[in-house]
């Protein structure tokens, strides 16, 4: 028979572990719920914060599902083909295109007291060194790509499409050359032309589209409420 070991002694009262009644921790628990709400509410009164039901309103969207940020919606466009808006943006790009080419034309030839006419716009023989309308038409060239990369700013707003509009409105214009001088254009100044026109008016244009896109789109359109 082997020897037992004596039983210790109790512990006293002070070295006992606290044990926690249920009742004493749901009021624990209800107690940090109540901070935590607290804390959520002086949070949603800061200035420039959303409050709870204006953040729901932004993130939830009516069926359930996450809704776009307010001021989301207006900064960028669909890319869904749409034939009908293309044809209208060629439209307005040709329009801008031969409206402004015409003003400059008749600024240019107003300064020199030239009469202006459509050889220079639409023949491409004149364009040169050696006459001064061929001079005043180069001049307007150039001036009109400046103003139509604007043009593409206000009507276009996408960097990427700048090339190919600015390729489509030259590539009208060598048609309505065409079938203005009843032949095809050859003359080496009128490509040179309208090659840094091209450039400088996709190069200018797609600058400005870039810096429109790449500004800050603001998230948080809810007003701000006074602390």
């Amino acid at each position: 028979m082997g020897l037992s070991a004596p039983p210790s002694p109790p512990l006293p009262e002070w070295a006992r572990p606290l044990r926690s009644s249920p009742s004493s921790r749901a009021g624990q628990r209800c107690h940090g719920d109540g901070w935590l709400a607290e804390a959520r509410h002086v949070f949603s009164q800061v200035p420039g914060r959303p409050g709870a039901h204006g953040a729901a309103a932004l993130t939830q969207a009516p069926g359930g599902g996450r809704a776009p940020r307010a001021g989301m919606a207006g900064q960028f466009r669909s890319y869904v083909w749409d034939p009908l808006l293309i044809l209208s943006q060629i439209v307005l790009m040709q329009t801008v295109y031969y409206g402004s080419l015409g003003l400059w034309l008749a600024l240019v030839d107003g300064l020199v007291r030239s009469s202006p006419s459509l050889d220079q716009m639409f023949d491409a023989e004149i364009l040169g060194f050696s006459t001064p309308p061929g001079r005043l038409a180069m001049m307007s060239f150039i001036l009109n790509a400046l103003t139509c990369a604007l043009g593409l700013l206000y009507f276009i707003r996408r960097g990427k499409q700048c090339l190919d509009f600015t390729v489509t409105v030259h590539f009208f214009h060598l048609l309505g050359c065409w079938f203005y001088s009843s032949r095809f254009p050859s003359a080496l100044t009128w490509w040179l032309v309208q090659a840094v026109c091209i450039a400088l008016m996709a190069v200018i244009g797609e600058y400005l589209c870039m810096r429109t896109e790449l500004k800050e789109i603001p998230l948080n359109s809810a007003p701000k409420s006074s602390v």
